[in-house]
């Protein structure tokens, strides 16, 4: 069985490694930055499965996806709703999951009427290809609509009331074809400049309640979409319940501790669910772990290097600002021992980055 995926950059890269003890599984990656017409439709006639590392795949490329839906895990809707965070919204609030309120905003006089309905702060975002931070801009005034416009308007947004949350986590979980779910436990994130800089493991302090609303929502997403594959739900913390922020089709940073931290990671099993084959188990291997994000420079990687509960991946990119460069995985027999590990390695990162 050859099973092509839609990406070779870090993602694609991992996906392929997590199953590469499995001798009846080979992995082609398909490189969509040199994509054509011809090289594409080459690719998925050499292939079983396509399945895909980004959502943000070109709309060219997803046309031609049409005349293998069959073969293509998860499916075209998913893809289709989940590039569009005006769709996601809405197929969140179809699935029962709570969101922000929000409302479409295509000119400068939809963007003063959203303000106007949903009051202020409001986060006004594409609806399309922005990730970290890119693509979004937070109004405070109402003075602030015209500036967001120039800045990141005529195009298609959505304006997204601010929601007071106590933190960010997330939830992840994957599906096979048969509906059967596996659910990791969930992280707390931290976030600078819009960044995922640490996902942490476990969440301090969830509630049972929590626990249970945040795997209800990823279970009711994704049998609602008939789903197949690693599905990560990002949600907001708050005093009255869990509010669902952003959904990626995906394998998703906040999981990349489950590589060494958990018993099969997000990677295996997204490929095993694509394969037909059946999930392993989620939970944790470790009582402690973080997945601390390598950002701009390699100083934290060479500082983890020498750790024995520490394990370095480099993505093999030239540095610059902002660019993730790999991630490193701390386990830890408890919280006091990861914290204190993350707090070292905090020193090397920018200020305020370690805010746990």
């Amino acid at each position: 069985m050859n099973i092509g995926i839609l990406g070779n950059g870090q993602l694609g890269q991992m996906l392929a490694a997590s199953i590469s003890d499995l001798s009846d599984i080979q992995v082609s990656l398909y490189d969509l930055r040199a994509h054509s017409d011809a090289t594409l439709q080459t690719f998925i006639a050499s292939v079983d499965l396509i399945s895909y590392e980004t959502e943000n795949i070109p709309a060219a490329i997803v046309s031609q996806l049409e005349s293998c839906a069959d073969k293509l895990f998860p499916g075209l809707d998913a893809l289709k709703t989940f590039q569009n965070r005006l769709l996601e919204k809405n197929a969140l609030r179809a699935a029962g999951i709570t969101t922000a309120e929000f409302a479409a905003v295509n000119s400068l006089d939809d963007l003063k009427a959203a303000i106007t309905t949903l009051g202020l702060p409001i986060v006004l975002k594409t609806t399309t290809e922005g990730y970290d931070g890119k693509g979004q801009y937070v109004l405070r005034s109402a003075a602030d609509a015209e500036p967001a416009w120039a800045s990141i308007g005529n195009r298609e947004l959505i304006a997204e009331a601010f929601v007071p949350f106590t933190r960010e986590t997330s939830v992840i979980a994957s599906r096979d074809r048969d509906g059967n779910l596996v659910i990791w436990p969930m992280t707390e994130n931290v976030h600078h400049d819009g960044i995922l800089r640490y996902s942490l493991y476990p969440a301090a302090d969830v509630s049972d309640a929590k626990t249970e609303q945040a795997q209800q929502y990823i279970r009711q997403l994704a049998d609602s979409l008939d789903y197949v594959g690693t599905l990560t739900l990002e949600l907001f913390d708050t005093d009255t319940g869990l509010v669902a922020n952003e959904v990626a089709p995906r394998v998703h940073n906040s999981g990349h501790w489950s590589i060494e931290g958990a018993a099969t990671s997000q990677f295996r099993n997204h490929m095993l669910a694509v394969a037909g084959k059946p999930l392993g188990s989620t939970h944790s291997r470790y009582p402690a772990v973080a997945m601390l994000n390598v950002i701009s420079d390699e100083a934290p990687t060479e500082a983890a290097t020498g750790l024995t509960n520490a394990f370095v991946h480099s993505y093999g990119k030239e540095a610059r600002p902002a660019r993730k460069l790999g991630h490193v995985t701390v386990v830890a027999n408890s919280t006091t021992e990861r914290d204190n590990i993350i707090t070292q390695l905090a020193g090397l990162m920018p200020a305020g980055v370690w805010q746990h």
